[in-house]
Order: C-alpha cells, then structure tokens, then sequence
C-alpha cells in the first residue's frame, strides 16, 4: 500500500495532467515528487558540481541523495517529466568521493560519501565505474545508472531535496481547483503532500491557505471561517452547515459548544462538576475522567492512584518506583544502557591490578606473575616472595639495585637472599619458631595468642602480660645486606683487641716502674738473668725474670 500511494503521489506531484483552468495564474515550472517527509525535484541547467548544488541550497534543500529504491523510483519519474529524457543526459546527484581519496570495493558507495556526511546505503546502482582518485562526483542518468566524472565537469542538470518534519494533505477543492506554491519554488496543481510554508489559492471563490508547520493543517488567510463547506468542512472542527440564505454556520457534535473563533468546539462545563482528579473529556454529552500517564483511576472513578511499573518487571536488574513514572538502575560493576540493559563495565580498562587483571560479571580479579603473590592488604598489589621454602632465596635485581622478599637479607657476596631468623630478635612474647621467609609466635601455657599474632594475654585476666619487650618494627624487604652487618661485628672485634692491648701495655709498664723505685729505695741487690730477646726466642714460656733480695 506504501509503495502504490508513492507512486500515485509520484504522478499526481508531476502534474501530467493536460490543460487548467483559467483560474491558475501560476505555472508549474520545476517538476517534484512529494512524499510525507521529503520533496525531490530536478533542475535542468548546466553546472558544475558545486554550481549545481546552489540551485538546490537557494530553495533550502540539497543535492538528492538516493539512499533506498524509493528515492530511485523518484529519480525515475522526475527524469521521465516533460517527455523521455535521453541517455545520454546526466544529472547530478549528491555523492561524492574527497579530494586526495580514492575509491574501494568493499562498500556499497566505494568509499564515496553523500553531501549529508552519511557513509552508508542499502541502495547502490553502479555502472561504468572510474578507478581515479578524487575529487570525483557522480551523476544519473535517464536509465538510473550512477558514472563517477570530475566535479568541474559540466552535467545537464541536478536532482535535489528538500526534507521537512511534517506535511500537510492535498486540499479537496470540492468542484473547485487549487495551486500549490512550496517555498522552494514549485508551483503545481497536483501535489499530495505539502511541506510547511506552502500557500495554496482555491478558485473559484478566491481563497488562500498557508500549510501550518505546528499543527500540520491548512491556516485561511485573509477570510474568516466558515469558508465554503464543500471545501475542507469550510474550516469548521465538527459540522458545517450551508444555510439557504447567508454565509456557511459551524455547530458542534452534542456536549460541545461552538468556540468564540466561530469554527472549533469546546465541551460544555460538564468536567467542572464531574470532579476529575487530572483530566476529563466530554463524550456523547457526558463526562469521563482520565489520568495522566503512570497513573489509574482508583475506585470511585475521578481521583488516580499511581501504578506500580515495577511490579511489571521492566528493569533487568533493579527497578525504582516514582509518582508517574519509574527508573532502572544497575548493581555495582554494571552501567544503564539507553533501553534499560546492564551492560557489564570492564574494569581492566584502566588497569586497576599492579600486574594481571581478569574481568569477571559486575566486578574483576587480580592476578600476580611467577615469582609474586598478592598483598594480604591490597588485593590489587603484588608483593615479591620466595619460591621454594629454603634459606637462601634468588634476588629481583633492576640494575644495580638488589630486592629481597619480606623475612630475607640480602647477601651481597653470592647475591642472593638469606632467611632473617625473627625469633633471635625476640619478637614474641612467648615462644618463637623461625620459617622461611616468617616466624611463628605461641604463648606458654595459661596465656592466649592475641590476634596480632605476637602478644600473649592471660586466660581469663584480660590484661596483657608482656613477657619480652616488643621488638622493634619488622625489617623491610630490601633491608641492611648480611655483608654489612658481618661487615660491622669484625670491625667492633678489632677495636675491641686493639683497646684490650693497648690497656695492657700501659699496665705493664706502670708495674715495672714501681719495682724499680722500691728497689732504689732499699739498697737492696738485685741479680738479673740475661734473657733472650722475643725476636730471638719469640718470649719462650720457659724463660722468667728472677729477683733475689
């Protein structure tokens, strides 16, 4: 039914009819075709590409684009108007292919774009087809088939378009006859459908109309309603009564009342004692009471009562209910498409892991490397840890910088990781076993481990008994190397033994000084035994100092 009210719109629009009246003082002079949304037309005058389109754009339009087979149907009878057009004639259309782009075979429109901006077609009707790169435009010809040519080529003319929102119907004249003028400049006797703007003269009664681009209906201008009933109902909303003598009356259907306009009705105050809550209509001369969307009369009849869309389950995951109206909402990890579907959000998109990222349904899992494991207190952090469970551990090494894992020192001789033995720095209260890596606390008997795991509290006291004192912070993953600390204890030892010699040194001298004096003092004899010196004998043992007094 679409295609034939086309085509009966596509001949009434071309006004194949022979002869007018004497009445049309307007003559049609560009052939349309019309249909409810868009108007084409065809102006024969040589030009350019460019040049052609400003035909088109001085009417508000553009050159055609063809984009379906009903707009082919139009580029059919518009170019059979005015008796066959030859073959050999080309009219432009609005495809073209840019500058500095050449065509391709894997679409419709090879890679050509109409002069709308739109890329795409379900409709293509190629034949001789030029492989040579743009600026390349195309025309039509007689047989429908599209031919690429330069854009600064001459064509025999241009197919246009004019689109628009709405239309108004064709005026029933009754026995009288109308012309159309549309604002593009067509002027024509047979159109269908008129776009917004057009204005109509109605013979023989002299009257004019303009098509109304908010109400879609024809507007008198310069006459009151009623006109003629024969024409249109003579403007009248429900009934036009031709009188026997006078001008045309408008009545109304019963329950209504005629207008101070003189045409459209109104119903009678019969909704102001009916009591409707939102809304009320006269029918058949009674009154009826409506609800406004989202809402249901209750039972009396006049007042509303919201409906609850959400017992209807339109959501896919939640449904939120609104005076008049409801909302769809989605679960966390998910996002509200425009017709209400929850689209899961691929949260790995911006890296929320510090190594692997898995998306999941509404959320996502965080994975770690070989030779890592997650953070006990961020799921989304790797921290580096030992393989295998033994004392030394292979270091992550980046340059010149070494890194251990939690429980391990680094050994810069051999570069590798040693086990730190906790339990030697007293960092439970009870007692200590060292692993791999970490320790365990446990309490003696009658205390329980506290939920930090070092702490041992007793049964029953609620008080902490501190049994050692809490040790320092636990060392970091890349703490102080076991070559500096070996490194330490050796230089403490020198000193120590270089002090400790020192000391002893000045004791004895200070002890052979007293001797010496004691023996000035006491005139005593003293008889000393050569002895060997310790480069010689190396202070053998055997070898000692008598004193005879």
């Amino acid at each position: 039914m679409l295609f034939l009210r086309l085509c009966l719109s596509l001949l009434l629009s071309l006004g194949l009819s022979e002869g007018k009246t004497p009445q049309q003082e307007l003559e049609e002079t560009v052939p349309t075709v019309c249909v409810p949304t868009v108007c084409y037309s065809v102006q024969r005058q040589r030009r350019k590409f460019n040049m052609a389109r400003n035909l088109c754009k001085s009417g508000g339009g553009d050159a055609m684009t063809v984009g379906s087979t009903v707009a082919a149907e139009a580029i059919s009878v518009l170019l059979r108007s005015g008796g066959d057009t030859p073959l050999s004639q080309k009219f432009w259309i609005g495809l073209q292919l840019q500058q500095k782009s050449c065509p391709v075979n894997d679409s419709l429109l090879r890679g050509y774009r109409w002069v709308d901006g739109q890329t795409g077609s379900d409709y293509s009707k190629w034949g001789a087809a030029s492989p040579a790169c743009g600026p390349r435009c195309v025309t039509v010809s007689g047989s429908g088939a599209w031919a690429d040519r330069p854009c600064n080529e001459k064509a025999d003319g241009v197919l246009c378009e004019y689109r628009y929102p709405g239309s108004c119907r064709g005026i029933r004249p009754g026995n009288g006859t109308v012309t159309y003028s549309t604002p593009f400049g067509t002027n024509s006797s047979q159109l269908s459908e008129l776009p917004p703007g057009t204005l109509a003269w109605v013979e023989p009664w002299g009257l004019r109309f303009q098509c109304s681009g908010d109400t879609w209906a024809w507007q008198p201008l310069g006459h009151p309603t009623p006109w003629r009933c024969q024409l249109e109902n003579g403007g009248c909303q429900h009934k036009c009564e031709e009188a026997l003598a006078g001008s045309p009356q408008c009545s109304c259907q019963p329950g209504y009342q005629l207008s101070r306009d003189g045409h459209s009705c109104q119903p009678f105050d019969l909704c102001q004692e009916a009591g409707c809550q939102h809304r009320c209509i006269v029918q058949e001369g009674s009154p009826y009471c409506l609800c406004r969307d989202g809402y249901q009369l209750d039972a009396t009849g006049k007042g509303c009562v919201d409906v609850d869309e959400c017992q209807q389950k339109p959501c896919e995951q939640r449904c939120v209910n609104s005076p008049g109206n409801f909302s769809c909402e989605c679960l966390p990890g998910y996002q509200l498409t425009s017709d209400n579907k929850c689209n899961d959000i691929n949260e790995c998109i911006t890296s929320p892991c510090a190594q692997k990222c898995a998306n999941t349904d509404g959320s996502f899992q965080c994975y770690c490397g070989r030779g890592y494991e997650t953070d006990p207190a961020d799921p989304t952090m790797c921290v580096f840890y030992c393989q295998t469970n033994t004392e030394f551990c292979d270091a992550r090494c980046t340059g010149d910088e070494c890194y251990c894992p939690e429980g391990y020192l680094l050994d810069d001789r051999i570069n590798k990781c040693q086990d730190v033995n906790e339990c030697e720095s007293g960092y439970c209260d009870g007692e200590c076993t060292n692993t791999f890596g970490s320790y365990k606390c446990d309490c003696k008997e009658s205390f329980e481990l506290q939920e930090d795991g070092v702490h041992c509290e007793s049964e029953g006291s609620g008080t902490v008994e501190s049994l050692v004192t809490p040790p320092p912070s636990h060392p970091s993953r890349a703490g102080l190397s076991l070559g500096v600390v070996l490194g330490s204890i050796f230089a403490i030892a020198v000193l120590t033994l270089v002090l400790a010699g020192l000391g002893h040194h000045l004791l004895a001298k200070r002890s052979k000084w007293k001797a010496s004096s004691a023996y000035k003092l006491a005139n005593q004899d003293v008889d000393l035994r050569q002895v060997t010196s310790a480069e010689e004998h190396k202070c053998q043992p055997s070898e000692k100092l008598n004193v005879v007094t």
